[in-house]
């Protein structure tokens, strides 16, 4: 089975000089996000994965907490000096939340003061516990008119310890359903047959979506039809990461040009509130490494929270240089997973025998301090090293002398 995922992944990873066409047909929308749902069936019973690939026009991205009084806190990858929303984020009680465009349709909102999508997001972390909740808190949120996103409806996936659901909707119609088992998953097209009848999608554009959805099927499941081992964090990192269809290169990947980041929510069904991980990507996926940053972290640093480490992961990715070659970025990847879970699983016999979340806390930052030092190093490292390659400016040439002076 590894050997069928090894190749798999070669066969996405790593073809260098492919690229996906850039046809006005298949490329056309901003916000090709691509989001899906791992249920703890296939994890070993230990996790709840919630993962979002975001695409948009946006570069100027951040690592963010937010510490409401009297709400949840909660933690996402977040737009500076966007009003700190949420796009995929995480809360104090082991919920996950994320959402994606969905169909173009004659029922779009046209309220024009009502919620965008980030800020509902970032309002159901803040005031629900429960995916259930999540659920109601999303649908009256609609149903009362506060909702707001162009000319299309919405995708949401939300997930706690124990459920997941996927909701589909627009300004009128809302159909929400539990992912009850294995393995759900949309880009940007919308699966229930309560909304498809309202849908506005194309021929070009629903194969373009199902093309990304597919491509996650078969590199997760290895050749797309059965399940053989368990789904872990290597393997969403992988899929986040492809660029392109050798037999279909005309259809947007999953991480192609306006992918800015990726986020891996990954809920601990035991302890939810104090285990909880977000896996960031801050910037392209294929040009930066997935940092496990722990929920009960209180501080980021400073180069995540104000967004400069994310600058230069975009500057990376215009240059099209990668952090590692793809073999040496999952070896880089596994040693900062291996750290994060040592800190995780000693946590996790501390809060069984009884012990104090804060003495978990210590043993998770510790962690993070230094998978944070081995990224920031790296990552200037891989920088200098282009600086230094790069051919030095030829030296201006020099001034004419001046005219000598005419005499009478």
């Amino acid at each position: 089975m590894k050997a069928i995922f090894a190749a798999a992944l070669a066969a996405v990873l790593f073809a260098p000089g492919l690229r996906a066409a850039e046809d006005p047909l298949y490329d056309r929308d901003p916000h090709e996000c691509t989001s899906w749902i791992v249920m703890p069936d296939l994890t070993g019973g230990k996790y709840m994965f919630l993962h979002k690939n975001r695409d948009t026009k946006s570069h100027k991205i951040q690592l963010y907490k937010a510490k409401p009084e009297g709400k949840n806190a909660w933690i996402s990858l977040s737009d500076r000096g966007g009003g700190n929303n949420a796009f995929a984020g995480l809360n104090a009680r082991g919920l996950a939340a994320a959402m994606n465009s969905g169909d173009k349709t004659d029922f779009y909102s046209r309220n024009k003061e009502g919620s965008f999508t980030p800020e509902i997001c970032k309002y159901t972390l803040e005031n629900c516990s429960t995916a259930e909740q999540a659920v109601a808190f999303i649908r009256d949120h609609v149903k009362r008119g506060d909702y707001r996103h162009a000319r299309s409806g919405s995708i949401w996936f939300v997930a706690d310890a124990k459920k997941a659901f996927i909701i589909e909707h627009d300004a009128k119609h809302f159909a929400a359903h539990e992912v009850r088992e294995h393995f759900a998953i949309r880009a940007n097209a919308w699966h229930y047959p309560e909304m498809l009848i309202y849908s506005q999608k194309d021929q070009k554009g629903l194969i373009g979506n199902h093309r990304r959805e597919f491509a996650v099927r078969s590199l997760l499941f290895a050749d797309g039809t059965k399940y053989g081992e368990p789904v872990t964090q290597e393997k969403i990192a992988a899929a986040s990461r492809i660029n392109a269809y050798p037999d279909e290169p005309q259809c947007y990947p999953l991480c192609g040009s306006r992918t800015n980041s990726g986020s891996t929510l990954r809920i601990d069904c035991e302890f939810p509130e104090a285990l909880s991980t977000l896996f960031a990507a801050c910037g392209p996926p294929r040009h930066t490494a997935y940092l496990p940053v722990p929920f009960l972290l209180d501080e980021f640093p400073q180069e995540l929270a104000e967004g400069a480490f994310c600058d230069t992961v975009f500057a990376r990715a215009e240059e099209k240089r990668e952090l590692l070659p793809p073999e040496k970025l999952a070896e880089f990847e596994r040693t900062l997973r291996w750290r994060h879970e040592e800190a995780v699983e000693k946590g996790r016999k501390i809060l069984k025998a009884g012990g104090a979340v804060a003495e978990v806390k210590k043993l998770l930052a510790e962690a993070f301090r230094q998978n944070w030092e081995e990224l920031r190093k790296l990552s200037a490292e891989c920088d200098a090293k282009a600086a230094a390659a790069k051919p030095a400016a030829k030296p201006a040439a020099p001034a004419p002398a001046p005219a000598p002076a005419k005499t009478k």
